[in-house]
Protein backbone atom coordinates (compact mmCIF):
# COMPACT_ATOMS: atom_id res chain seq x y z
CA UNK A 1 0.00 0.00 0.00
CA UNK A 2 0.90 3.62 -0.60
CA UNK A 3 1.08 5.53 2.48
CA UNK A 4 0.74 9.26 2.36
CA UNK A 5 1.41 11.42 5.52
CA UNK A 6 0.03 15.04 4.75
CA UNK A 7 1.40 17.65 7.25
CA UNK A 8 -0.04 21.28 6.48
CA UNK A 9 3.16 23.61 7.41
CA UNK A 10 3.12 27.53 7.91
CA UNK A 11 6.02 28.99 9.58
CA UNK A 12 7.66 25.96 10.90
CA UNK A 13 10.78 26.39 9.79
CA UNK A 14 12.02 25.59 13.60
CA UNK A 15 10.22 22.03 12.95
CA UNK A 16 9.97 20.85 9.66
CA UNK A 17 13.36 19.25 8.82
CA UNK A 18 13.77 17.35 12.16
CA UNK A 19 9.75 16.43 11.69
CA UNK A 20 10.61 15.22 8.41
CA UNK A 21 13.48 13.37 9.64
CA UNK A 22 11.87 11.54 12.82
CA UNK A 23 8.64 10.66 10.38
CA UNK A 24 11.44 9.43 7.96
CA UNK A 25 13.03 7.12 10.23
CA UNK A 26 8.99 5.59 11.59
CA UNK A 27 8.42 5.17 8.04
CA UNK A 28 11.00 2.57 8.19
CA UNK A 29 9.41 0.60 10.56
CA UNK A 30 6.37 0.15 8.44
CA UNK A 31 6.80 -3.17 6.79
CA UNK A 32 5.43 -3.87 3.37
CA UNK A 33 4.14 -0.80 2.54
CA UNK A 34 5.56 2.35 0.91
CA UNK A 35 5.52 5.99 2.67
CA UNK A 36 5.38 9.56 1.31
CA UNK A 37 5.07 12.27 3.21
CA UNK A 38 3.69 15.27 1.77
CA UNK A 39 4.20 19.00 3.24
CA UNK A 40 1.27 21.53 2.15
CA UNK A 41 2.78 24.52 2.93
CA UNK A 42 0.66 27.70 3.39
CA UNK A 43 3.78 30.24 1.20
CA UNK A 44 5.56 30.65 4.99
CA UNK A 45 7.24 33.57 4.50
CA UNK A 46 9.87 31.83 7.13
CA UNK A 47 11.34 29.92 4.37
CA UNK A 48 9.50 26.76 5.57
CA UNK A 49 9.00 25.50 2.04
CA UNK A 50 12.44 25.86 1.01
CA UNK A 51 13.78 23.44 3.70
CA UNK A 52 11.03 20.93 2.29
CA UNK A 53 12.12 21.67 -1.14
CA UNK A 54 15.73 21.16 -0.51
CA UNK A 55 15.10 18.07 1.43
CA UNK A 56 12.67 16.47 -0.93
CA UNK A 57 15.57 16.98 -3.55
CA UNK A 58 17.49 14.17 -1.58
CA UNK A 59 15.05 12.09 -0.80
CA UNK A 60 11.88 10.98 -2.98
CA UNK A 61 9.51 9.92 -0.50
CA UNK A 62 8.87 14.13 0.72
CA UNK A 63 6.92 15.71 -1.61
CA UNK A 64 6.45 19.17 -1.17
CA UNK A 65 2.97 21.05 -2.35
CA UNK A 66 2.60 24.83 -2.07
CA UNK A 67 -1.08 25.88 -1.33
CA UNK A 68 -2.42 28.42 -4.25
CA UNK A 69 -3.29 30.25 -1.29
CA UNK A 70 -3.48 30.10 2.32
CA UNK A 71 -7.51 28.96 3.60
CA UNK A 72 -7.06 27.49 6.76
CA UNK A 73 -5.52 24.27 8.51
CA UNK A 74 -9.27 22.22 7.08
CA UNK A 75 -8.86 23.47 3.75
CA UNK A 76 -4.94 22.63 3.72
CA UNK A 77 -5.71 19.24 4.94
CA UNK A 78 -8.60 18.59 1.97
CA UNK A 79 -6.10 20.34 -0.43
CA UNK A 80 -3.38 17.54 0.62
CA UNK A 81 -6.05 14.83 0.37
CA UNK A 82 -6.85 15.19 -2.84
CA UNK A 83 -3.30 15.55 -4.22
CA UNK A 84 -2.41 12.09 -2.30
CA UNK A 85 -5.41 10.13 -3.89
CA UNK A 86 -4.99 11.74 -7.71
CA UNK A 87 -1.63 12.38 -8.05
CA UNK A 88 0.14 10.06 -5.91
CA UNK A 89 -2.48 7.24 -6.04
CA UNK A 90 -2.73 7.15 -2.20
CA UNK A 91 -4.22 4.01 -0.39
CA UNK A 92 -4.07 5.15 3.15
CA UNK A 93 -4.13 9.05 3.61
CA UNK A 94 -2.65 10.11 7.21
CA UNK A 95 -3.42 14.08 8.87
CA UNK A 96 -0.30 14.81 11.09
CA UNK A 97 0.67 18.41 11.92
CA UNK A 98 4.47 19.68 12.03
CA UNK A 99 4.83 20.51 15.68
CA UNK A 100 5.45 17.66 17.34
CA UNK A 101 2.19 17.65 19.34
CA UNK A 102 1.80 13.90 17.38
CA UNK A 103 4.37 11.91 17.77
CA UNK A 104 6.02 10.77 14.43
CA UNK A 105 6.93 7.36 16.26
CA UNK A 106 2.97 7.03 16.48
CA UNK A 107 3.13 6.44 12.70
CA UNK A 108 3.79 2.20 12.45
CA UNK A 109 0.71 2.31 14.96
CA UNK A 110 -1.68 3.64 12.96
CA UNK A 111 -0.54 1.51 10.08
CA UNK A 112 -0.92 -1.73 12.12
CA UNK A 113 -4.50 -0.94 12.44
CA UNK A 114 -4.85 -0.31 8.84
CA UNK A 115 -3.43 -3.87 8.35
CA UNK A 116 -5.60 -4.89 10.87
CA UNK A 117 -8.76 -4.04 8.82
CA UNK A 118 -9.90 -0.92 10.41
CA UNK A 119 -10.79 1.98 7.74
CA UNK A 120 -10.38 4.88 10.06
CA UNK A 121 -7.82 5.55 13.03
CA UNK A 122 -8.28 8.00 15.11
CA UNK A 123 -5.43 9.01 17.93
CA UNK A 124 -7.61 9.97 20.63
CA UNK A 125 -6.48 11.84 23.85
CA UNK A 126 -9.35 10.66 25.96
CA UNK A 127 -9.34 7.26 25.71
CA UNK A 128 -7.41 4.92 28.47
CA UNK A 129 -3.75 5.44 27.84
CA UNK A 130 -4.27 8.60 25.87
CA UNK A 131 -3.32 12.30 27.49
CA UNK A 132 -3.34 15.70 27.05
CA UNK A 133 -0.57 17.94 28.61
CA UNK A 134 -0.29 18.88 32.26
CA UNK A 135 0.34 22.26 31.21
CA UNK A 136 -2.87 23.16 29.35
CA UNK A 137 -5.33 25.61 31.11
CA UNK A 138 -7.94 24.74 32.42
CA UNK A 139 -10.18 26.16 30.26
CA UNK A 140 -8.42 24.89 27.67
CA UNK A 141 -8.97 21.26 28.95
CA UNK A 142 -12.61 21.93 29.91
CA UNK A 143 -13.34 23.07 25.92
CA UNK A 144 -11.35 19.94 24.64
CA UNK A 145 -13.33 17.21 26.62
CA UNK A 146 -16.52 19.47 27.00
CA UNK A 147 -16.49 19.29 23.39
CA UNK A 148 -15.62 15.95 22.32
CA UNK A 149 -18.60 14.90 25.27
CA UNK A 150 -21.13 17.88 23.09
CA UNK A 151 -20.30 16.70 19.91
CA UNK A 152 -21.19 13.13 20.92
CA UNK A 153 -23.76 13.47 22.42
CA UNK A 154 -25.76 15.96 19.37
CA UNK A 155 -24.24 13.52 16.69
CA UNK A 156 -24.95 10.28 17.89
CA UNK A 157 -21.85 8.95 17.28
CA UNK A 158 -21.04 7.16 21.10
CA UNK A 159 -18.15 4.96 20.30
CA UNK A 160 -16.05 7.78 19.81
CA UNK A 161 -14.21 9.69 22.58
CA UNK A 162 -11.88 12.33 20.60
CA UNK A 163 -13.85 13.89 17.82
CA UNK A 164 -11.21 16.84 17.59
CA UNK A 165 -7.91 14.52 16.91
CA UNK A 166 -5.54 15.69 14.17
CA UNK A 167 -3.85 12.65 14.24
CA UNK A 168 -5.67 9.90 12.11
CA UNK A 169 -5.35 7.34 9.19
CA UNK A 170 -8.00 6.75 6.57
CA UNK A 171 -8.12 4.19 4.10
CA UNK A 172 -8.90 5.35 0.72
CA UNK A 173 -10.58 2.67 -1.30
CA UNK A 174 -14.34 2.79 -0.56
CA UNK A 175 -13.84 5.71 1.92
CA UNK A 176 -12.05 8.69 1.67
CA UNK A 177 -12.45 8.05 -2.17
CA UNK A 178 -16.19 8.25 -1.98
CA UNK A 179 -16.45 11.69 -0.18
CA UNK A 180 -17.19 15.13 -1.47
CA UNK A 181 -14.45 16.78 0.27
CA UNK A 182 -15.13 20.12 -1.45
CA UNK A 183 -18.51 19.98 1.10
CA UNK A 184 -16.56 19.50 4.37
CA UNK A 185 -17.88 22.37 6.54
CA UNK A 186 -14.63 23.98 8.34
CA UNK A 187 -11.76 25.13 6.55
CA UNK A 188 -10.30 25.49 9.73
CA UNK A 189 -9.97 23.13 12.71
CA UNK A 190 -13.80 21.33 13.23
CA UNK A 191 -12.86 20.30 10.05
CA UNK A 192 -11.93 17.25 11.65
CA UNK A 193 -15.76 16.56 13.47
CA UNK A 194 -16.91 16.46 10.07
CA UNK A 195 -14.96 14.27 8.40
CA UNK A 196 -15.23 11.72 10.88
CA UNK A 197 -18.88 12.63 10.86
CA UNK A 198 -18.95 11.82 6.99
CA UNK A 199 -16.37 8.22 7.72
CA UNK A 200 -18.99 7.08 10.10
CA UNK A 201 -21.99 7.53 7.88
CA UNK A 202 -19.71 5.75 5.28
CA UNK A 203 -20.06 2.69 7.91
CA UNK A 204 -16.13 2.87 7.97
CA UNK A 205 -14.82 0.70 10.66
CA UNK A 206 -13.27 3.04 13.28
CA UNK A 207 -11.11 2.57 16.22
CA UNK A 208 -9.58 4.68 18.49
CA UNK A 209 -5.46 4.15 19.07
CA UNK A 210 -4.22 6.40 22.37
CA UNK A 211 -1.62 9.00 21.95
CA UNK A 212 -0.30 11.35 24.35
CA UNK A 213 -0.25 14.85 22.98
CA UNK A 214 2.31 16.57 23.14
CA UNK A 215 3.42 20.30 23.83
CA UNK A 216 4.62 22.00 20.92
CA UNK A 217 8.13 22.05 20.57
CA UNK A 218 8.95 25.35 19.40
CA UNK A 219 7.24 27.74 17.72
CA UNK A 220 4.02 29.76 18.71
CA UNK A 221 0.69 27.81 18.87
CA UNK A 222 -1.28 27.90 15.53
CA UNK A 223 -4.96 27.66 17.83
CA UNK A 224 -7.05 29.93 16.58
CA UNK A 225 -9.33 31.94 19.02
CA UNK A 226 -12.35 30.79 17.39
CA UNK A 227 -12.15 27.03 16.80
CA UNK A 228 -14.93 26.51 19.56
CA UNK A 229 -17.34 28.66 18.10
CA UNK A 230 -16.14 26.88 14.62
CA UNK A 231 -16.75 23.31 15.89
CA UNK A 232 -20.10 24.28 17.71
CA UNK A 233 -21.09 25.81 14.47
CA UNK A 234 -19.90 22.75 12.63
CA UNK A 235 -21.78 20.17 14.82
CA UNK A 236 -25.01 21.76 14.69
CA UNK A 237 -24.89 22.54 11.05
CA UNK A 238 -24.20 18.74 10.35
CA UNK A 239 -27.17 17.78 13.11
CA UNK A 240 -29.62 20.23 11.18
CA UNK A 241 -28.49 18.97 7.99
CA UNK A 242 -29.27 15.46 8.96
CA UNK A 243 -32.49 16.54 10.11
CA UNK A 244 -33.83 18.89 7.86
CA UNK A 245 -36.63 16.49 6.26
CA UNK A 246 -38.22 16.27 10.02
CA UNK A 247 -37.59 20.27 10.74
CA UNK A 248 -39.74 20.80 7.14
CA UNK A 249 -41.82 18.21 8.27
CA UNK A 250 -41.88 20.00 12.07
CA UNK A 251 -42.73 23.12 9.75
CA UNK A 252 -45.44 22.07 7.89
CA UNK A 253 -46.79 20.10 10.69
CA UNK A 254 -46.88 24.17 12.25
CA UNK A 255 -49.34 25.35 9.37
CA UNK A 256 -51.15 22.51 9.98
CA UNK A 257 -51.71 22.70 13.26
CA UNK A 258 -52.76 26.80 12.80
CA UNK A 259 -55.18 25.50 10.21
CA UNK A 260 -56.47 22.71 12.19
CA UNK A 261 -56.85 24.56 15.70
CA UNK A 262 -58.07 27.91 14.40
CA UNK A 263 -60.89 25.77 12.20
CA UNK A 264 -61.67 23.50 15.64
CA UNK A 265 -62.44 26.52 17.77
CA UNK A 266 -64.48 27.95 15.19
CA UNK A 267 -66.61 25.22 14.49
CA UNK A 268 -67.00 24.12 18.30
CA UNK A 269 -68.13 27.48 18.72
CA UNK A 270 -70.45 27.87 15.55
CA UNK A 271 -71.84 24.37 13.84
CA UNK A 272 -70.91 21.52 15.58
CA UNK A 273 -69.91 19.94 19.02
CA UNK A 274 -66.07 19.45 20.31
CA UNK A 275 -65.74 15.64 18.74
CA UNK A 276 -67.32 16.31 15.15
CA UNK A 277 -65.50 19.73 14.95
CA UNK A 278 -62.08 17.73 15.61
CA UNK A 279 -63.10 15.10 12.76
CA UNK A 280 -63.75 18.41 10.78
CA UNK A 281 -60.64 20.65 10.99
CA UNK A 282 -58.38 17.06 11.25
CA UNK A 283 -59.49 16.94 7.84
CA UNK A 284 -58.95 19.98 5.91
CA UNK A 285 -56.00 20.70 7.83
CA UNK A 286 -54.81 16.36 6.63
CA UNK A 287 -55.06 18.04 2.92
CA UNK A 288 -53.35 21.05 3.58
CA UNK A 289 -50.16 18.98 4.86
CA UNK A 290 -50.04 16.29 1.98
CA UNK A 291 -49.74 18.64 -0.33
CA UNK A 292 -47.13 20.79 1.69
CA UNK A 293 -45.69 17.47 2.58
CA UNK A 294 -45.31 16.33 -0.71
CA UNK A 295 -44.16 18.60 -2.53
CA UNK A 296 -41.53 20.29 -0.09
CA UNK A 297 -41.13 18.24 3.42
CA UNK A 298 -40.38 14.93 1.15
CA UNK A 299 -40.02 16.59 -2.14
CA UNK A 300 -36.65 15.23 -3.08
CA UNK A 301 -39.09 11.64 -3.04
CA UNK A 302 -41.78 13.76 -4.46
CA UNK A 303 -45.21 11.31 -5.40
CA UNK A 304 -45.52 12.14 -9.52
CA UNK A 305 -48.40 10.66 -11.54
CA UNK A 306 -52.16 11.18 -11.41
CA UNK A 307 -52.12 6.75 -10.55
CA UNK A 308 -49.93 6.98 -7.68
CA UNK A 309 -50.99 10.20 -6.01
CA UNK A 310 -54.39 8.93 -5.60
CA UNK A 311 -53.15 6.19 -4.26
CA UNK A 312 -50.94 7.21 -1.37
CA UNK A 313 -53.32 10.17 -1.30
CA UNK A 314 -55.33 7.00 0.39
CA UNK A 315 -52.79 5.44 1.93
CA UNK A 316 -52.05 8.94 3.79
CA UNK A 317 -55.86 9.78 4.63
CA UNK A 318 -56.26 5.95 6.14
CA UNK A 319 -52.97 6.43 8.49
CA UNK A 320 -53.66 10.25 8.95
CA UNK A 321 -57.07 9.67 9.96
CA UNK A 322 -55.61 7.59 12.81
CA UNK A 323 -54.52 10.35 15.08
CA UNK A 324 -57.61 12.18 14.11
CA UNK A 325 -59.94 9.65 15.55
CA UNK A 326 -58.00 9.50 18.91
CA UNK A 327 -57.57 13.23 19.37
CA UNK A 328 -61.08 13.18 18.94
CA UNK A 329 -61.66 10.90 21.96
CA UNK A 330 -59.38 13.28 23.86
CA UNK A 331 -61.50 15.93 23.56
CA UNK A 332 -64.58 14.12 23.91
CA UNK A 333 -63.01 12.69 27.05
CA UNK A 334 -61.86 16.07 28.36
CA UNK A 335 -64.99 17.75 28.19
CA UNK A 336 -66.79 15.06 29.63
CA UNK A 337 -64.56 14.86 32.64
CA UNK A 338 -64.20 18.62 33.25
CA UNK A 339 -66.53 20.70 31.04
CA UNK A 340 -67.39 21.96 27.86
CA UNK A 341 -64.98 25.21 27.89
CA UNK A 342 -61.66 26.82 27.07
CA UNK A 343 -58.79 24.57 28.79
CA UNK A 344 -60.26 20.84 28.72
CA UNK A 345 -61.39 21.00 24.96
CA UNK A 346 -57.62 22.03 24.11
CA UNK A 347 -56.01 20.06 26.26
CA UNK A 348 -57.34 16.68 24.99
CA UNK A 349 -56.56 18.41 21.62
CA UNK A 350 -53.08 18.88 22.10
CA UNK A 351 -52.24 15.65 23.36
CA UNK A 352 -53.80 14.24 20.19
CA UNK A 353 -51.41 16.44 18.16
CA UNK A 354 -48.40 15.39 19.70
CA UNK A 355 -49.15 11.40 19.37
CA UNK A 356 -50.43 12.68 15.42
CA UNK A 357 -46.75 14.18 15.03
CA UNK A 358 -44.87 11.11 16.18
CA UNK A 359 -47.28 8.57 14.71
CA UNK A 360 -47.49 10.89 11.21
CA UNK A 361 -43.56 11.11 11.00
CA UNK A 362 -42.97 7.61 11.33
CA UNK A 363 -45.85 6.56 8.42
CA UNK A 364 -44.44 9.41 6.26
CA UNK A 365 -40.88 8.60 6.28
CA UNK A 366 -40.95 5.07 6.39
CA UNK A 367 -43.99 4.18 4.40
CA UNK A 368 -45.76 6.87 1.81
CA UNK A 369 -42.31 9.02 1.47
CA UNK A 370 -40.25 6.15 2.12
CA UNK A 371 -36.41 6.59 0.95
CA UNK A 372 -35.16 3.96 -2.04
CA UNK A 373 -31.80 1.98 -1.25
CA UNK A 374 -28.93 3.00 -3.00
CA UNK A 375 -28.19 -0.22 -4.83
CA UNK A 376 -24.82 1.11 -6.29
Amino acid sequence: MKIVIVVPTYNEAENIKRLLSSALEACKKVLRHECFILVVDGNSPDGTGKIVSNTAAQNPNILLLPEREKGGLGAAYIYGFKYAMETIGADVVMEMDADFQHNPNDIPRFIDQIDKGYDYVIGSRFVKGGSIPKSWSLDRKILSVGGSIFSKIVLGIFEVSDFTSGFKASRVKGYLDRLDLDSVRSKGFAYKIDLLFKMHKLGAKIVELPIEFGVRDRGDSKMESNNFVDSLRVVLAIRINENKEFIKFLCVGSAGFVTDALLFNVLRITVFDPALSAIASGLVAMLVTYTLNNVWSFGERRIAGLAKTLVTFVVYCSSSIIPIIVRSQLVDLFVKAFGHSLVPANTGFLIGIVFGLVWNYIVYSKIIWRKVPDRN
